[in-house]
């Protein structure tokens, strides 16, 4: 392993350590909320998405501290809160358990600022592979965070297994230490230097690429998969080799799976895709694949093979999360002022991962569960025109 990627795996491993506290409270909150005093189950929603509100408005002031502020200085300050922030979430009060939830909106994104940056400061040759490494380490904490969450919360106390959970996750100063130095951005001149050239086309493209793409993976598949097998199944169970199983329990071991194989499969297509010469082809292969899949899903009753379908689709999000990092990446190494497209990017993906669920049941109150899977294929079939017009330069093939 060489100096660059034992940069990015410390930082990856530091947002996981970091990770767990938030991806625990997603499973042992709804269970737990009336032992830590929440009135509620509405209170319990909105503790699990105000932190990827909240990162809307922080990701342009993240941005400018990080003119001013040494990254790894971001970074101490990030694991500091995610630790204190996951034991204190073991306390009773909701107005206490809010400002945890911003204060952790924070400190993800300053962690997700750093290892951007740290990634687009790489060789534009490795970056891909990189960009998976990064992406399926730092999954780790929630994966971890989820199987082990319940499990702690059941056998020693959610109050117990906070402050576990919160001392795990200073294991991340372990690679710290180990981090190097990452530049500040540049000042207002550069800023000022670009500005006319910012909303250049390919710019735009990856923006809005980002965007969608975590509308479509990080908010309306995740948040609304339980909900579209259980109204597919119908009576609330699926019987699988003799097991009859839920709709939360196919959802949940669904999203683990992927999980799981993130660290393994998401490095492999960042090297594959760093091979590839025209990537611009190659993304809108990989969004016909993705909305052909999703026509699958429609046709398909709960089954063995609906199940395969859906594994078929978390696969290509794998590989289209990988892809369009790595592009933003790339893109991002061209630019005078790499924090601000890189804020830039963070700031529209959490705007596409806040409207995803709400996208996702506004349409499903009005036209049913497999409307999901139809507004997929309809934002596939969008990204696939948007880079088909444009295949014939590389997407990173000049500095904007």
């Amino acid at each position: 392993m060489d100096h660059r990627q034992k940069q990015v795996v410390s930082i990856s491993l530091i947002t996981a350590f970091a990770l767990i506290g938030d991806s625990m409270l997603y499973i042992v909150l709804p269970i737990y909320w009336r032992e830590i005093g929440l009135s509620s189950i509405w209170e319990v929603g909105l503790l699990l998405s105000i932190n990827r509100f909240i990162r809307i408005p922080l990701t342009p002031v993240v941005w400018w501290l990080y003119r001013y502020v040494p990254m790894k200085t971001g970074v101490l300050i990030a694991i500091l809160m995610a630790s204190v922030t996951t034991m204190l979430y073991g306390v009773s009060g909701f107005w206490l358990l809010l400002i945890c939830r911003c204060l952790w909106g924070l400190a993800w994104t300053l962690l997700r600022m750093s290892g951007m940056r740290l990634i687009a400061e790489m060789d534009e040759g490795s970056q891909g592979h990189l960009t998976g490494l990064y992406n399926g380490l730092y999954r780790l904490g929630s994966l971890f965070g989820m199987l082990f969450g319940g499990l702690f919360a059941s056998f020693i106390g959610f109050q117990s297994m906070t402050l576990v959970f919160g001392l795990l996750s200073l294991l991340g100063c372990i690679f710290y230490v180990s981090l190097d130095e990452i530049e500040k951005g540049q000042g207002n001149e550069v800023y000022q230097g670009i500005k006319q050239k910012w909303f250049a086309r390919d710019v735009a493209k990856v923006l809005m690429t980002g965007m969608f793409i975590a509308l479509v993976i990080q908010g309306l598949f995740a948040s609304t998969l339980s909900h579209v097998i259980e109204a597919k199944i119908g009576h609330g169970e699926f019987a699988l080799f003799g097991y009859v199983i839920g709709a939360s329990a196919l959802s949940g071991g669904i999203q683990a799976i992927r999980w799981g194989w993130e660290p393994f499969v998401a490095p492999r297509t960042g090297r594959w895709f760093d091979r590839v010469v025209l990537k611009e082809r190659m993304l809108c292969w990989m969004f016909l694949s993705f909305g052909g899949l999703n026509i699958l899903a429609v046709m398909l009753k709960v089954s063995g093979w609906f199940l395969v379908m859906l594994l078929l689709i978390q696969l290509l999000s794998t590989t289209l999360t990988t892809m369009t990092d790595t592009l933003a990446f790339q893109k991002a190494s061209t630019q005078t002022d790499k924090n601000r497209f890189l804020a830039s990017y963070s700031f529209v993906q959490d705007i596409g991962a806040a409207l995803g669920p709400l996208c996702g049941y506004t349409i499903i109150h009005f036209f049913g569960s497999s409307s999901v899977f139809w507004l997929m294929i309809i934002i596939s079939l969008l990204l696939l025109s948007m880079w088909a017009r444009g295949n014939r330069s590389h997407v990173s093939s000049g500095a904007v």
